[in-house]
């Protein structure tokens, strides 16, 4: 939910609430007003029909309930009564809201049962006069504050909106200086420069860790590359003894492990700098075909029985040093751990490759496969990165990849 939508909502539920309450207190200020006013109409009607008595030694001209004053002879004193009541009202053919006055009083020796009253259904009619005018202002409110807080806060975050996108657009290889956002507002200028040293700084490390990545890398295949040379040119010596030449040996693959390993750590750090980064789309058919015709060798020898389904033409947006170190890994692992004469299958679609092949089930979990340096054989000489260079490849193209094992099959699944 944007910004912009959110705080609209919380402005709108807010003004509700406030309205609402507003609306329920009003009411009942207005409600308490005009009951206080018809009492003291009711108490100040009867002074006056005690001092007409007191004067006239007479009763007033007696009315009918709606007229508003009517009297009873009665025998005993009550007490005084101010009551609610419905009354019917011939002119309006239905009972309507008043408030009465009982009381007694005396013309002579004879006793009274006075009754005042005042209607209320006018004062009804007020309160919803007013009530509705009151629900029609706060609507018409409420509908101009929220188009005026809705501009209002689309200009007011509108250089807010421009840095964001500047951000977005941000690109660490072109290193395109981000625009500072001049406006009046004092958090936005602070937050503007804040991002662009914050990118300056950002930039720069990333430059001297790639510097450092690929010095290092290099400062370290050129020993590893005369370790490998001195020691091949022992093995081919004829003056070593056995112990010996199995020692150099053991030296020689040492360091072509760590050539090995110094070259797909480097291309871990290049991958997760973003630096394969492509637009274009390559031809995937052609890589897998081309690197199955690289292993037939290997694939004789352990005398594999293939099924292979290739769709022709499968182009997919990657870069194409990507491409053949996914494929690779992905050929070699199932080639590698498999059984002499076991199956492989290799199925190639416009939603991804599928490569299966038959053996035993794995004593651990799925999810450790895809962790760096994990190995099955902590013997054998493999790095243990070969499926989590896969993984990385696919976060970096927003791909996926996942292993199963089904009908005694162990299934890798990269998809696009």
């Amino acid at each position: 939910m944007k910004l912009l939508t959110k705080n609209s909502i919380y402005f709108l539920v807010i003004t509700l609430i406030v309205f609402c309450i507003g609306g329920f207190v009003f009411y009942y200020q207005l409600q308490s007003i005009i009951n206080e006013e018809a009492t003291e109409e009711l108490y100040h009607k009867k002074e006056q029909v005690i001092s007409f008595i007191s004067q006239q030694h007479k009763l007033p001209e007696s009315l009918s309930k709606e007229g508003g004053m009517l009297f009873y002879p009665c025998d005993k004193t009550t007490d005084e009564r101010l009551i609610d009541t419905l009354i019917y009202i011939r002119s309006e053919d239905e009972s309507l809201p008043s408030k009465q006055l009982h009381f007694v009083t005396a013309v002579g020796d004879q006793k009274y049962m006075v009754i005042l009253n005042k209607a209320m259904f006018e004062a009804d009619d007020l309160i919803e006069t007013i009530i509705n005018s009151f629900i029609i202002i706060v609507i018409v409110l409420i509908v101009v504050l929220l188009i005026t807080n809705y501009l209002y806060s689309k200009i007011a975050w509108k250089p807010f909106m421009k840095l964001l996108g500047s951000i977005s657009k941000y690109d660490m290889e072109k290193h395109k200086v981000l625009e500072l956002v001049k406006t009046n507002t004092s958090e936005f200028n602070q937050l503007s420069v804040a991002i662009h040293k914050m990118t300056e700084r950002i930039y720069s490390d990333f430059e001297n860790l790639k510097s450092f990545t690929e010095n290092a890398s290099h400062e370290l295949q050129t020993p590893l590359a005369i370790i490998n040379t001195k020691t091949e040119q022992l093995l081919q010596s004829s003056n070593l003894l056995v112990e010996e030449q199995k020692q150099v040996y053991e030296i020689n693959q040492t360091a072509k492990r760590l050539s090995k390993l110094n070259q797909t750590l480097l291309l871990f750090a290049k991958i997760e700098n973003d630096q394969f980064r492509t637009d274009d789309k390559i031809d995937f058919s052609k890589i897998v075909e081309s690197k199955l015709e690289q292993f037939e060798d290997l694939i004789a020898m352990k005398h594999i029985k293939l099924s292979i389904t290739i769709k022709k033409g499968v182009k997919v947006k990657i870069h194409p040093m990507l491409v053949e170190v996914l494929v690779s890994n992905l050929l070699s692992n199932a080639i590698k751990y498999v059984e002499e004469k076991a199956e492989i299958g290799i199925e190639l679609s416009d939603k991804g490759l599928i490569v299966s092949n038959t053996g035993k089930p794995f004593p651990i979990g799925s999810d450790k496969l895809f962790e760096r340096f994990f190995k099955l054989d902590q013997g054998s000489e493999s790095t243990g990165l070969g499926l989590s260079l896969v993984k990385q490849i696919a976060l970096l193209n927003e791909h996926t990849v996942s292993y199963q094992y089904l009908n005694d099959k162990h299934c890798f699944k990269y998809m696009f």
